[in-house]
């Protein structure tokens, strides 16, 4: 049966059940056979690797919160010389299978204030005080939801990049592709495609389409019955006099000599 990811189906909180600091160290290995509830974690110091028995695993670090599923079985194995944490546990309404997984909030510091505070409520727990201590998880678990929402929106965004790229070294040919229609392509407004672009292949795009372009007439020029402004023409340009000023800007000599000096 799958397992779920509680930032991706939002689970009602039934109770909290305590919250406490715990501090573990080197080397120390605990197996833990069938948790009794859900859990909460945040990593204040230092780092340990979890196993589950469902094959999943990952090494939680400083300012990560770590999410542990009622009933898991798993093994944890401190990496670091001191790891200190501060947990929670609760219970999540329903049986729904849920997975063990880890968050690195976008905000690490007021997580941990979060968190913190969590403690404090519980330490001063009274009737009075549950509410309080309720709306701090929630608040927490938020924080996971905000968290977990941004990786999937990041995740998307790169998958329209790659297949924006994927597109243009496709149809570099074509002489009216262009930035803007790579945009159109990949739902964004052309100024966000060309920063987020550049972000994430270090390269405006309009220089790499124009790169793409030239090693394709490169190729070509290898062939002496393809004329020059075949080259160009197969490989996107609009023109010879366009195709031979970008070239020379490119490689500082003109199309005619470099075809020449590969040809001898």
């Amino acid at each position: 049966m799958n397992k779920i990811d509680i930032s991706t189906s939002p689970l009602y909180i039934k109770n909290v059940q305590r919250v406490i600091p715990g501090e573990l160290h080197n080397k120390r290995v605990i197996h833990v056979c069938g948790r009794h509830c859900d859990g909460l974690v945040f990593i204040l110091e230092g780092s340990c690797h979890y196993r589950f028995d469902d094959g999943i695993e990952f090494t939680v670090k400083t300012g990560d919160i770590l999410y542990l599923p009622h009933r898991s079985v798993y093994t944890m194995s401190v990496q670091s010389n001191v790891y200190r944490h501060i947990f929670c546990d609760f219970v999540f309404e329903g049986d729904t299978p849920r997975k063990g997984i880890f968050y690195t909030p976008q905000n690490c510091s007021d997580a941990e204030n979060r968190f913190h505070k969590l403690l404090s409520t519980y330490k001063n727990l009274s009737n009075r005080t549950f509410p309080d201590l309720l709306c701090t998880l929630y608040e927490i678990y938020r924080i996971i939801l905000q968290t977990q929402n941004k990786v999937y929106r990041e995740k998307d965004l790169k998958e329209k990049l790659e297949e924006a790229k994927s597109f243009l070294e496709r149809n570099y040919a074509d002489p009216n592709l262009s930035v803007e229609a790579l945009a159109v392509q990949a739902n964004m407004s052309a100024v966000y495609f060309r920063r987020l672009f550049k972000e994430q292949y270090g390269i405006p795009p309009s220089r790499y389409l124009t790169s793409v372009r030239l090693k394709n007439s490169k190729e070509l020029m290898k062939y002496p019955f393809l004329s020059l402004e075949d080259c160009a023409l197969q490989s996107g340009f609009s023109s010879l006099p366009y195709f031979c000023r970008v070239f020379k800007e490119a490689t500082n000599v003109t199309p005619a000599k470099f075809r020449n000096q590969k040809l001898k």
